[in-house]
């Protein structure tokens, strides 16, 4: 039997100064329901690669459902303080974050930003324009966590 693969960018700040309680009970009772949803589908969660913040959060509850976890960075993801998550698969374009932007908008069909800064606007962004370029069914969905950083 074939499955579809449906793949779902996960998008939102990447260090830790945020509310992680309510961005993890957010993205659970959103993969909760696409896991509902997804029945006779392969899901991949496609994030940051990195360790730490929404990623790291969309990881962990990817794994939680048995969805496949995707890292798709720059280079630069290697280099990071908080180190990688171990995902299912990798995906590294590009030297410096931002530069893998256009190919993450390309490779997803879903987008979920939680809370973020420039650079998850800025895909948030490339992903409406695609949606309006391609007209197609993909689904935006939003939502706004506090900060704590400066």
């Amino acid at each position: 039997m074939k499955y579809e693969i449906v793949r779902y960018g996960v998008v939102g700040f990447s260090k830790n100064k945020f509310d992680k309680k309510t961005a993890y009970k957010l993205l659970d009772n959103l993969f909760k329901e696409l896991k509902e949803k997804h029945t006779d589908a392969i899901i991949e969660v496609v994030s940051g690669y990195t360790n730490s913040g929404i990623p790291k959060i969309a990881y962990e509850l990817a794994d939680k459902y048995g969805f496949i976890t995707v890292g798709f960075s720059a280079k630069q993801a290697l280099k990071v303080v908080s180190g990688t998550y171990p995902v299912s698969k990798v995906i590294l374009k590009g030297e410096k974050f931002g530069e893998e932007s256009a190919e993450f908008i390309s490779y997803i069909d879903h987008l979920i930003r939680i809370g973020g800064g420039p650079q998850s606007r800025k895909e948030t962004k490339l992903f409406t324009d695609k949606i309006l370029i391609k007209k197609n069914d993909s689904i935006l969905i939003e939502h706004e966590v506090d900060w704590y950083g400066e």
